[in-house]
């Protein structure tokens, strides 16, 4: 019985330091709705805003855009940060800012939702 108490406090404290680390790393989807009229000069944009983020940004892990296929004027888009001053770090950022400002009178709305990964020791590849 002692043996399975200490295994499992063993596995417990593993588990919450594992835990803590990954607290580090932030998570986000962001939810967009860009009026139809600018989609077209939106894309460009944000294309222009993800590869100088992904690009200049060692904190930047991913941003990953998705359109949907049935209405391409709601996208969705998964962001990786290595943490949360990454993060804020990012939207400081000259081409963060650029696009922002840039794109504000596109977007109908915008909802931003921290997530928590299943797998946060997975890459995307």
């Amino acid at each position: 019985m002692k043996r399975i108490l200490i295994g499992t406090l063993i596995g417990m404290a593993a588990c919450s330091s594992s835990a803590g680390a990954e607290e580090l790393q932030m998570t986000r989807l962001s939810k967009i709705n860009v009026n139809a009229d600018h989609l077209p000069a939106y894309r460009d944009a944000l294309a222009e805003e993800v590869r100088a983020s992904m690009e200049l940004e060692p904190g930047v892990l991913s941003l990953y855009a998705v359109f949907d296929k049935d209405d391409p004027t709601r996208l969705t888009i998964l962001e990786i940060y290595a943490s949360r001053q990454a993060y804020e770090q990012h939207v400081k950022s000259p081409h963060f800012l650029k696009y922002k400002n840039g794109t504000l009178h596109m977007v109908k709305s915008l909802e931003l939702v921290d997530v928590d990964p299943l797998l946060p020791e997975l890459k995307i590849k």
